[in-house]
C-alpha cells in the first residue's frame, strides 16, 4: 500500500450519494443540511469504509467529525452492546460537539453513544456504560480514569479515532494517548484514524507505532474557498438586518442580477419574503413546506428572472444550480457547521462569473465567523453597509441595544470631555445619577481620561444617560455608545 498523500480535488457538485452511503445516512445528512462532502470527507470516507487506517491532516472546522463518523455508523453492529468505537478529543467542548453530531449522523438507527470528560460526576457515565453503548467519545484523562476503575471495557473496540492529535500533544496528553492505545485490541485487530492540523515528530512517531500502513489525506483549508467570490460581512444585529438588506439591494454599484438569501428557519423565510414584497422587491420563499409543484414553479421563475430574490433554507436549496446568481446573502449565519457556509456561497460565481457573498454578522455570530475563517484559511473582511445615494431609506436604522449591551445588560457611554474640562470620577458619577435617578452601585466602569470619559449603565436608561450628559454640557459635544468589543458606534 502506498503512503503517498491523497491530494483532494474540490468539487462542490459532488454529493454524499456519490460515496455510496446507505439511505438512512443520506437522509440524516439531508436533515442536517449537508449536501456536498468537504475534501476531507470525500477522500477519507471511502478509505475508512474500506477498513484502512487513515491519517487526515486538516484544520478544525473542515468536517472531520462526519469524515470519521459516517464510516462508523455505516458499519457498526447495532445488536452488539459492547463499545465498538472510541474517539479521543482534547477538550470537553470538542467531545460534546462530536457527541451531538454523531447522534445526528446516526439518524434513525439504534445508536448509543456516551460523552465522558472531567469536571462532571462519574455516576451518569458509569450508568451509560452498564446499559451498553456503541461508541465512547471523551478526553484522555477521564477515559483513563474509567478504564483504571474497571468501568470501561474496550476489549471489543475495533474503531479508534484520535481527533486533533496535535492539540492533545500540546496539552500534555501524549503519554495518556499511548497508555490508552496500548490497552486496546492490537493494531492488527482494529482500525485507527488520526486527525491533526499539523504533524510534529511526536505525532508521526505515534502513527508509526499504532497505525498500520495508513493512507494519508492532506487538506489545505483554503482549497475550500471559491476564488471568484468576494466575501464580506456587515456588522449588523437582528434589529438592523432589514435596513442593511434594502441598502444592499438598492445599491447600483452592486450590479445585482439574482440573489439567494439563506435563513435559519422556514418561518423566517416567509416573514422576510413578506417584508421584501411590501417594499417592492420580487421575492419568493423556498423551504420544506412548499409542495413540489410550487417549488418547481418558484425555481423556474427564479431561473427566468421573474423572481429576483430567493429566500431559502439550506435543506430546501440543495441541488440548486443557476448560473445567474450574483449575490448570496447570509441573513442567518450557519449556527453549527461552517462547511454549510462554503456550500452556500458556492451557488454564486458560476460559469466563470464573479460573485459576492454578504453575511449579516451580529456580535453573537462572531464565533461562527471565526470558524468559517479557520475552515477557508482566509479572513472575511468587514465592509460598511452601502450608503443610500438618493432618496430615503425604506427601512430606518435602529439603535440595537442588544448588540451594544455587554453580558450584564450594560451599555458603555463615552463623551468628549475629561480632565481638560474639570471632569472627575466623582463629578461624573453624580452627573449620571442626577440625569437617570439610578442608585450608586448601578453606575459602573467610570473612567476619566484627559479628553474623554466613559461609564456604563443598564441599556434601558442609556438614552436618558446620554441626554443628561448632553444637557449638562449644553449639548455641544460628541456622545457615543460603545459595543461589546468597544468599537465606537454613533447612536
Amino acid at each position: 500500500m502506498s503512503n503517498e498523500p491523497v491530494q483532494p480535488a474540490v468539487d462542490l457538485k459532488a454529493t454524499f450519494a456519490d460515496l455510496k452511503l446507505s439511505k438512512t445516512t443520506l437522509d440524516a445528512l439531508d436533515a442536517m443540511g449537508f449536501e456536498h462532502p468537504t475534501p476531507i470527507q470525500e477522500n477519507t470516507i471511502p478509505l475508512a469504509m474500506d477498513g484502512k487506517d487513515v491519517i487526515g491532516q486538516a484544520r478544525t472546522g473542515t468536517g472531520k467529525t462526519a469524515a470519521f463518523g459516517i464510516p462508523f455508523v455505516e458499519n457498526y453492529n447495532q445488536d452488539d452492546p459492547h463499545v465498538q468505537g472510541l474517539v479521543l478529543a482534547p477538550t470537553r467542548e470538542l467531545a460534546l460537539q462530536i457527541y451531538e453530531e454523531m447522534q445526528r449522523i446516526a439518524g434513525g438507527r439504534d445508536f448509543r453513544i456516551a460523552a465522558v470528560y472531567g469536571g462532571t460526576a462519574y455516576e451518569p457515565q458509569e450508568k451509560a456504560f452498564r446499559e451498553g453503548v456503541h461508541m465512547v467519545v471523551g478526553t484522555p484523562g477521564r477515559i483513563m480514569d474509567h478504564m483504571e476503575r474497571g468501568n470501561l471495557d474496550l476489549s471489543a473496540c475495533t474503531y479508534v479515532v484520535l481527533d486533533e492529535a496535535d492539540r492533545m500533544l500540546d496539552m500534555g496528553f501524549i503519554d495518556d494517548m499511548e497508555w490508552i492505545l496500548k490497552r486496546l485490541p492490537h493494531k492488527r485487530d482494529r482500525q485507527t484514524l488520526l486527525y491533526s492540523a499539523t504533524m510534529p515528530e511526536e505525532i508521526k512517531s505515534l502513527s508509526r507505532r499504532f497505525l498500520i500502513q495508513p493512507k494519508t489525506v492532506r487538506v489545505s483549508a483554503d482549497e475550500l474557498t471559491v476564488p471568484a467570490i468576494d466575501q464580506v460581512y456587515y456588522a449588523v444585529g437582528r434589529r438592523n438586518k432589514h435596513w442593511a438588506m434594502t441598502r444592499l439591494l438598492d445599491d447600483p454599484d452592486e450590479d445585482i442580477d439574482l440573489v439567494i438569501t439563506f435563513c435559519a428557519t422556514k418561518m423566517m423565510c416567509d416573514r422576510l419574503v413578506g417584508d421584501l414584497r411590501r417594499w417592492g422587491y420580487k421575492a419568493e420563499a423556498l423551504h420544506g413546506d412548499l409542495p413540489q409543484k410550487k417549488r418547481e414553479r418558484v425555481l423556474e421563475d427564479f431561473d427566468a428572472g421573474k423572481i429576483k430574490i430567493l429566500v431559502a433554507t439550506d435543506v430546501a436549496a440543495r441541488g440548486l444550480d443557476i448560473d445567474r446568481i450574483t449575490h448570496v446573502i447570509n441573513w442567518d449565519m450557519p449556527d453549527k457547521e461552517p462547511e454549510v457556509y462554503v456550500h452556500r456561497i458556492g451557488r454564486t460565481g458560476r460559469a466563470g462569473r464573479k460573485g459576492k457573498s454578504v453575511s449579516f454578522v451580529g456580535l453573537d455570530d462572531k464565533s461562527i465567523l471565526r470558524r468559517v475563517e479557520m475552515l477557508t484559511g482566509k479572513p472575511i473582511m468587514e465592509a460598511p453597509v452601502p450608503k443610500r445615494k438618493d432618496g430615503k431609506d425604506k427601512v430606518q436604522h435602529k439603535t440595537d441595544w442588544d448588540e451594544l449591551a455587554d453580558k450584564y445588560g450594560n451599555v458603555h457611554v463615552r463623551f468628549a470631555a475629561g480632565r481638560n474640562l474639570g471632569v472627575t470620577p466623582f463629578k461624573l458619577h453624580r452627573l449620571v445619577q442626577k440625569g437617570t435617578g439610578l442608585q450608586d452601585h448601578v453606575i459602573q466602569d467610570i473612567r476619566v481620561d484627559e479628553f474623554t470619559s466613559t461609564f456604563a449603565v443598564p441599556k434601558d436608561v442609556a438614552l436618558t444617560a446620554r441626554d443628561g450628559v448632553l444637557k449638562a454640557f449644553s449639548g455641544k459635544m460628541q456622545v457615543e455608545f460603545l459595543d461589546k468589543e468597544t468599537t465606537v458606534r454613533t447612536a
